[in-house]
């Protein structure tokens, strides 16, 4: 039997998430198009790219383990709803520690803090995880529009939540270049972020 390329490996785990919830395989598409998009503007090599793009398919899977009710449940705060939803981050880890994805293991550890990741590349995925989350229809809350999203990204920049320099530098390409960050609509039942092939 062949063994699965990335491509189909990607749809698989798009297709778990929509299973659990549709607005999972979105943000999850939409984030890891965003990954793409700017690990490009950032120069990252091809395996960096695929590692955020891993990322962005990884971080949902540990919601499969979640009660549907504390995807739809309304948190009182921040502290409540990650106690909450603390098993989707343990999972999510487990998960990629076990498929050997030990580089997506160290971003899916580090992000969800409100600290800058000490990885550089966790650093890169906390910003671009924010700014879609922010826009994401929650089973909790109603999506931020990019103006609100902008300033929640200034805010955990002035609070070194996260990095001010990564902040800084995508607020300002998102200004240049922000029609390409946009998800069209309707969006195809399984959209899968390229990953380019390396040069060769």
């Amino acid at each position: 039997m062949s063994q699965p390329n990335f491509s189909s490996y990607i749809k698989m785990l798009s297709s778990l998430l929509k299973h659990k919830g549709v607005w999972l395989q979105h943000e999850s598409q939409d984030l890891a198009r965003l990954c793409q998009l700017y690990g490009k503007q950032l120069n990252l090599s091809h395996e960096d790219r695929k590692v955020l793009l891993m990322a962005a398919y990884c971080k949902n899977l540990g919601a499969l383990y979640l009660n549907d009710y504390l995807l739809e449940h309304e948190f009182r705060d921040h502290r409540h709803m990650m106690t909450a939803l603390s098993p989707w981050f343990v999972e999510s880890v487990r998960i990629a520690r076990e498929a050997d994805l030990a580089a997506v293991a160290v971003i899916l550890e580090q992000y969800h803090q409100r600290q800058v990741p000490p990885d550089k590349l966790a650093r890169i995925f906390q910003v671009l995880n924010t700014w879609v989350a922010c826009q994401q229809e929650r089973g909790w809350r109603h999506p931020m529009s990019e103006r609100e999203a902008r300033v929640i990204l200034e805010q955990r920049a002035r609070l070194k939540w996260s990095d001010p320099l990564i902040v800084r530098h995508f607020v300002h390409f998102f200004d240049q270049s922000g029609e390409q960050f946009r998800r069209p609509r309707p969006t195809p039942a399984i959209a899968v972020a390229p990953v380019e092939p390396a040069p060769s």
